[in-house]
């Protein structure tokens, strides 16, 4: 056979599949066409703050490349002590071979992809893991990967948290770990363990949360006296994951839980960010139906990962008593649940005010790694449940049924997952004598429940202005190599600007404070929190920019702002002339510090 023949063949053979893959492609595009208007210049609405983190990190990996510097810690923020990029959200994963598209167009652009392929990737894994393991009909695991992919969980995680949106590798994770016993067992351990060390560089917590939930559904779905057999068939390969990947993480996680800037357990508000018990049966803000007015004391647009809809959980309702007989299905419904109710976080909230109940979550999350998991976060198990129960009810109660009605039903299952455990003959597909109109019913069902779920595109803003001082290269003349800068007034705004500063020199120098996760040095416990702590200076700073009275400044100020610069090893201070009541700043900064000196469209003191 010649080779464009071939080709043609293996083209038709697939071509449902690429065609799924393109249109996956092109929502995302869709979902995300305000931020591609111009990713240099654009940033998107609703979580400006972690998208100016990410282009750090990724202004830093490409860095990692070009100059060889830690892949895993810096101390090009947060100056002296640096930040410990393996307990942050470093996605290494995807910034590293993201670099050239980095350094050639830019960190936004770069950005503006990770999002894109987060979305598209995670619905094109779900739909080969449907289609190849769960459902017969293409069709129904097209439309169960739509839902992976795009649910309103995923579309709020995709405003600025790119690294939990992209579960890409987890149907992969899945898949592997249900072929365990297949096989060579050598071959099946490697894989695993290939796709758990590169998923720990994209996103830890969406695999510790993946391991949880396979262990409740595998749980539900073996038989008691299956639990020792498909432990003792699946031990050998899972072995040998845990060997290759132990070795291959041994360091990375030995730093990042023991090393330098290692902290232990997130902030106290952070166990607070829970679901709504509500939530479940309202839409999401970017649905076509949302109303964010109805919502917005239910969560804020980044974690909204349980908005359903009432018609999505009435038809699940429904869809539970007709599945019933399916094993699979009893123990995806089972999983979904726990951690719907999980997610709750201790103090139930309804409507936005705290009940008087008290969620499972309070006996777990002070327990290692879990006291690491945003509570909310535990929601996101639900969206690939739900995923992969749509995809069943139009395989089983839908597709099937009207092409056995059609007298065409084809009988060959591709599941792995029930041929795994003995299963596929035990429970019927579907019912070989269905209702005409059965079929018909379910699939407007699933229109009713899906389509007010289809996202509306994420809104995207003008970039906040980087002073010329530094995006045209005037900094060079006034920051020594290596040199560390201080943005002033200080506090959260001007540490994120900071950042803005930073990347748009390429990190040619360090700055003092920035945002990340780091251990709360006045804490023993080395409990985290976020950005750095504030000294007196910038506490004396950050009073004059809230009222623009200038004080008379005693000796023992000027000292410890002497001291404070010391400690943050400064070269220079930066204030931006835009910002409000930057005339008062000056004066008290020259008070400290002397005289700056007015360049470009910033003041600069260098204090070396």
């Amino acid at each position: 056979m010649k080779i464009g023949e071939k080709a043609s063949r293996l083209f038709r053979a697939h071509a449902f599949d690429l065609s799924a893959v393109a249109s996956y492609l092109l929502f995302a595009v869709v979902v995300l066409q305000h931020l591609w208007g111009n990713p240099r210049t654009r940033m998107l609405t609703d979580n400006t703050q972690d998208q100016i983190f990410f282009e750090w990190v990724l202004t830093h990996a490409a860095r990692v490349v070009t100059h060889g510097e830690s892949p895993i810690f810096t101390d090009e923020m947060n100056s002296p002590l640096g930040v410990n990029l393996m307990a942050n959200t470093s996605i290494l994963g995807l910034a590293l071979p993201l670099s050239p598209v980095t350094l050639l167009f830019g960190a936004g652009v770069t950005f503006a992809l990770v999002c894109t392929l987060a979305l598209a990737g995670t619905a094109t894994g779900w739909y080969l893991f449907l289609s190849r393991v769960v459902v017969r009909s293409k069709g129904a695991a097209y439309l169960g990967g739509l839902f992976c992919g795009f649910a309103p969980a995923m579309i709020s995680q995709i405003t600025g948290h790119p690294n939990i949106a992209g579960q890409y590798l987890i149907p992969f994770v899945i898949w592997a770990v249900f072929r365990l016993r297949d096989g060579s067992p050598v071959r099946r351990g490697l894989v695993l363990a290939a796709l758990v060390v590169y998923q720990c560089f994209i996103n830890e917590e969406i695999l510790f949360l993946t391991a949880c939930a396979l262990a409740v559904f595998l749980l539900v779905y073996l038989r008691p006296r299956e639990f020792l057999p498909a432990a003792r068939a699946a031990l050998p390969a899972l072995g040998i994951t845990a060997v290759v990947a132990g070795v291959l993480l041994a360091y990375p996680l030995f730093h990042q839980f023991f090393g330098p800037q290692a902290y232990r357990g997130l902030p106290d508000f952070v166990l607070k960010i829970n679901t709504d018990l509500a939530s479940f049966t309202e839409f999401s803000r970017r649905s076509i139906v949302g109303d964010p007015a109805r919502i917005e004391n239910m969560g804020g647009a980044t974690e909204e990962n349980t908005f359903f809809g009432w018609p999505l959980v009435g038809l699940l309702a429904a869809a539970l008593v007709v599945l019933a007989r399916h094993r699979a299905a009893r123990a995806l419904y089972a999983t979904g649940i726990v951690f719907a109710v999980l997610s709750l976080g201790i103090v139930v909230k309804r409507h936005g005010a705290e009940t008087s109940w008290h969620g499972p979550w309070e006996w777990v999350h002070k327990l290692p790694l879990f006291d690491s998991v945003v509570p909310t976060r535990l929601a996101l198990v639900v969206t690939p449940v739900v995923g992969v129960i749509v995809a069943l009810i139009a395989d089983r109660l839908v597709v099937q049924p009207a092409a056995a009605a059609a007298g065409a039903l084809d009988t060959e299952a591709p599941n792995a997952v029930e041929r795994g455990a003995g299963q596929a003959a035990e429970e019927p597909a579907a019912d070989r004598r269905p209702s005409p109109t059965a079929p018909i019913l379910w699939a407007v069902a699933l229109a009713v429940a899906l389509v007010p779920l289809v996202p509306t595109p994420q809104p995207a803003d003008e970039r906040s202005t980087v002073p010329a001082f530094f995006t045209s290269g005037a900094w060079r003349g006034h920051i020594p190599e290596g040199g560390t800068v201080v943005v002033v007034p200080g506090g959260w705004w001007e540490s994120l600007d900071a950042m803005r500063y930073a990347t748009a020199a390429n990190l040619d120098f360090s700055i003092a404070g920035g945002y990340f996760l780091a251990p709360d040095p006045n804490d023993p416990e080395r409990q985290a929190m976020f950005g750095p702590a504030q000294p007196a200076t910038m506490g004396l700073l950050a009073g004059v920019a809230n009222d623009g009275a200038v004080p008379q400044v005693t000796p023992e100020q000027q000292e410890q702002a002497r001291a404070d610069a010391r400690y943050w090893k400064a070269t220079t201070i930066v204030l931006a002339e835009q910002h409000g009541n930057s005339d008062a700043i000056r004066q008290t900064v020259d008070q400290l510090y002397g005289a700056g000196q007015h360049v470009t469209d910033v003041w600069v003191w260098d204090v070396r």
